[in-house]
Order: structure tokens, then sequence, then C-alpha cells
């Protein structure tokens, strides 16, 4: 790695943060002028409701990106599987993409190779534009993350990062190359598959 590398990863990265946040950030702050403008009471319900709802789409994702790529507890640290699960039903809950139950899993995983499988569903999620179904399973110790829906194709751009080392240019391209980087220190190669059930991401030794 290179000190150029890394800033430009941490500056995409910071972007992708920004763009899956403004939205909900800003209905946050639509939902805040209507209440103050508007008399009728009709109307300051559906502004109360949707500042509420527009907020908890933030803290979910806030929640999501927190477990994923944050520092807290250190690398060092077990993740406890219950955590993953419920940061990422959360993450996907009502949107075109969601996220099958999570079973079989370990009571706990090492905290990289946890924050890797995070990121690989959230990048997975961009090869279902018209969504579908993300499933994570592991099976005698190789993990996959399958998107199950027409198409079911990741941007060309975001596959490279998956699976090489060139510069990255885009936001997405910038969570898929992290989450080799932490697949790998957690001793995993990642690998692409294409199949009649759709995409997937596998994670071997």
């Amino acid at each position: 790695m290179t000190a150029q590398r890394d800033i430009d990863l941490v500056a995409l990265i910071c972007s992708k943060l920004c763009h899956d946040l403004a939205g909900s950030v800003g209905a946050v702050s639509n939902g805040a002028e209507l209440l103050a403008e508007e008399t009728d009471a009709t109307m300051r319900e559906e502004a109360i409701r949707l500042i509420a709802q527009s907020a908890n789409d933030a803290a979910r994702r806030l929640a999501f990106f927190r477990l994923a790529l944050g520092a807290s507890g250190g690398l060092d640290e077990p993740m406890a599987s219950a955590d993953l699960a419920r940061v990422a039903g959360d993450y996907f809950q009502g949107g075109r993409v969601r996220l099958l139950p999570l079973v079989g899993l370990p009571a706990s995983l090492p905290k990289p190779l946890a924050k890797a499988l995070l990121l690989g569903l959230s990048v997975m999620a961009m090869a279902l534009p018209r969504g579908g179904a993300l499933r994570l399973d592991v099976q005698q110790g190789e993990w996959r993350v399958r998107a199950e829906g027409t198409p079911s194709k990741l941007p060309d751009d975001v596959a490279g990062s998956l699976l090489s080392d060139a510069a990255v240019e885009e936001p997405g391209g910038a969570l898929a190359r992290h989450a080799a980087d932490l697949a790998a220190s957690a001793g995993y190669r990642l690998g692409l598959e294409a199949g009649p059930e759709g995409a997937a991401l596998r994670f071997s030794k």
C-alpha cells in the first residue's frame, strides 16, 4: 500500500458514506422545515412521520458502516455474529434488496472477516440494480455472499476493485477494495462466481 492509495481510498469511502446518508439527512431537514411552517394538523403529522422515518433510515445506515468500517474495540477482538446479523438486517430493511435470514453462523467471527463480510453484502447489493435478495452462507470454511435477482452482475469497476490492485476511481470500488484488504488480513482470497442463481462473492482460504 502507498500513502496516496490510502488517501484516495479514504476519500472515496467518505464520498460513499455521504452519498448513502444524503437522502435521509435531507429528508429530515425538509421535514423540519415543513413542521416549522405548517399549521395544518394533518400536514404537521405527516412532517413528524417523515422526520422519524428518515432519522431511522440514517441511524440504520450509520450503525452498519460503524460496524463495517469503524475501529471500536480494535481488530484483534472478535465480532459477535448476532451483531453482524442485526446491523445487516437493519441496513437492508425496507429496500429493494432484501437480506435473507442468516443461519448457521458461528457465535463469533474474527473482526477483519466479519467487516469484510458486511462490506461484501453492501458491494453485492450493487449487482442488483432492480432489486433482489442477498444470501450469506458458509460451507466447509468458504463464505459466499450471493446476489439473487435479474440482472445480477457487478459493475466492472467494482468487480475489478475486488479482484485486482488496479487504481480505484469510484466510491463503490473503494468499498470493494477495502473489503478485499480486510479479507486478505483475515487470510481469505476473494473470487467472483456467476451461475443460474445469480452472482456470488466467494471468500476462500
